[in-house]
């Protein structure tokens, strides 16, 4: 068993490290598919591959319940979550790693080491206080404990002194045990369900307990519960049981009293494991990387950093650029060469805006954002099926980017790569100057990429670029953001660099 729970930690620490130095590849994560279908189609998902084998959300997965798993991908795409109890203060995170800035490390070290494939996700119950079994059966709570135990006494003596009416009495308890033989399966279930919930989370739910003696007598009384519904393993023992003294009758009455008893302690420890499972990834993450910071509301509603960085970029390959001030309604355009850094910005900055409103820390210094609403069009995808274009499912996106800005108390903020790939350069211009437009009266924050300079010409927008350098005759990328729009292009060389001539380069 040691050895085991030695392996298993031994595996944490490993992937642990890993995260650590970015070899992400090495992390055993799930494939896309394995994902829930509303979050590998999500637009964030998609266009910030949140899902692919080395995606954010996999990498940094430390998640074992289902519903932990289920919260912590829509906290990270800001998506509602419909548990009340799950809601968490954005605070919460960075006031647990003031306090103890191990504190995610140990918990996840010491008591939620899964037991387990990689990736599994185990289910931890609520205690239903509703007691519909002995609702149906009012007499048969009253009447079973005298009967219980005159049955076997009966019987005892019977075979002793060779009592009449053995026989009858055996088939009435038969009667009674087909009778509540369906239900008393449920009960069953529920217990070996919570059984299993302690096994597997007893030392998580001491370690969260204020009363720990109390605790292990829930846990203790519970798992020995769960051990006497191994005799429904093999139905003979379990039916001779129960035509001798209604045996699941006394169990269940066993399982009423223990809620009665320690339901409401189930209930608030299962509350709070499930909360710090889904929020254990992102105070993970902070451990992991103490030079970052965490980010701090706007009151004004802008948006800027003076640094940051992509959280998947291993530390060899950071490097980090500002954010300058966005105000709502604020446009920036970025353009520069292929392979530059552009897009990679923009994740930069979408990633952050998720990080922070997850309540995580971000790689960067003084993060400021408002309350935000974040949309995405980096990839667009059509499809053969509906009949959709590239360029016109773009277009829809747009439309319901659009409308949802009339309708949200929040600030959107948009980010735009290559708009309107699917069309000619002189409509795509007009189409895109009066989209952004109408974002700009919407008070969204736009992000834009582009390689086409003439959108540059927009008159309210904030021009950065990124180039290439020449080192060697060979280009060469710093990937740092600079003021004004990009004076070079590479597409020519990277072309000839692969063995494509161009022969008419001065046309």
């Amino acid at each position: 068993m040691q050895i085991q729970y030695a392996k298993r930690t031994e595996n944490f620490l490993q992937e642990e490290i890993y995260r650590l130095t970015g070899e992400f590849k090495k992390i055993k994560t799930r494939e896309v598919w394995e994902y829930p279908e509303n979050v590998r189609n999500h637009p964030l998902s998609i266009d910030l591959d949140l899902c692919t084998k080395q995606g954010f959300l996999g990498i940094y997965d430390t998640t074992i319940t289902e519903i932990g798993f289920e919260a912590y991908l829509k906290r990270f795409l800001q998506e509602p979550i419909e548990d009340r109890n799950l809601h968490s203060d954005p605070l919460e995170i960075q006031n647990t790693l003031k306090k103890n800035s191990s504190y995610a490390y140990h918990l996840l070290r010491k008591f939620l080491v899964p037991d387990a494939e990689t990736n599994e996700k185990f289910s931890l119950p609520q205690v239903n206080a509703e007691d519909s079994f002995w609702k149906k059966r009012r007499f048969l709570k009253g009447f079973y404990p005298i009967w219980g135990f005159f049955s076997p006494v009966y019987i005892v003596l019977g075979l002793l002194f060779d009592l009449p009416l053995i026989p009858l009495l055996l088939l009435l308890n038969g009667l009674l045990f087909v009778s509540y033989r369906r239900d008393s399966i449920k009960q069953w279930k529920e217990i070996k369900t919570l059984s299993s919930g302690a096994s597997r989370f007893q030392k998580t739910f001491v370690y969260l307990a204020k009363e720990r003696k109390t605790t292990k007598q829930m846990i203790g009384q519970i798992s020995s519960l769960g051990d006497s519904s191994e005799l429904l393993i093999s139905p003979l023992p379990h039916l001779i049981l129960n035509l001798l003294c209604l045996w699941d009758l006394w169990k269940i009455k066993s399982l009423e009293n223990w809620k009665r008893k320690f339901g409401n302690l189930w209930n608030e420890l299962q509350i709070q494991i499930l909360k710090t499972d889904s929020l254990l990834p992102f105070a993970n993450f902070g451990f992991l990387f103490p030079e970052s910071n965490f980010a701090h509301l706007s009151p004004s509603g802008s948006l800027s950093a003076e640094s940051l960085v992509h959280p998947l970029l291993p530390k060899s390959s950071r490097v980090f650029n500002p954010l300058t001030k966005m105000e709502p309604g604020d446009l920036m355009i970025v353009t520069g060469s292929n392979m530059s850094g552009k897009t990679t910005y923009l994740r930069s900055i979408a990633m952050s805006l998720l990080l922070a409103g997850s309540g995580a820390p971000i790689l960067g210094k003084n993060f400021e954002y408002p309350e935000f609403q974040i949309h995405t069009l980096i990839r667009s995808q059509d499809s053969m099926e509906d009949g959709v274009s590239f360029f016109y499912s773009e277009v829809r996106r747009l439309s319901a980017i659009i409308q949802n800005a009339d309708s949200s108390i929040k600030i959107p903020i948009l980010f735009l790569d290559e708009i309107l790939k699917g069309t000619n350069s002189k409509e795509r211009f007009i189409a895109t100057r009066e989209i952004l437009s109408v974002l700009r009266e919407k008070r969204t924050i736009v992000f834009l990429t582009t390689h086409d300079l003439k959108l540059a010409e927009i008159p309210w927008a904030k021009r950065f670029h990124f180039t290439e350098l020449e080192k060697d005759g060979q280009m060469d990328f710093d990937y740092t953001i600079r003021d004004g729009v990009s004076g070079s292009t590479n597409a020519l060389k990277i072309l000839k660099k692969e063995g494509i001539p161009i022969r008419n380069e001065e046309e």
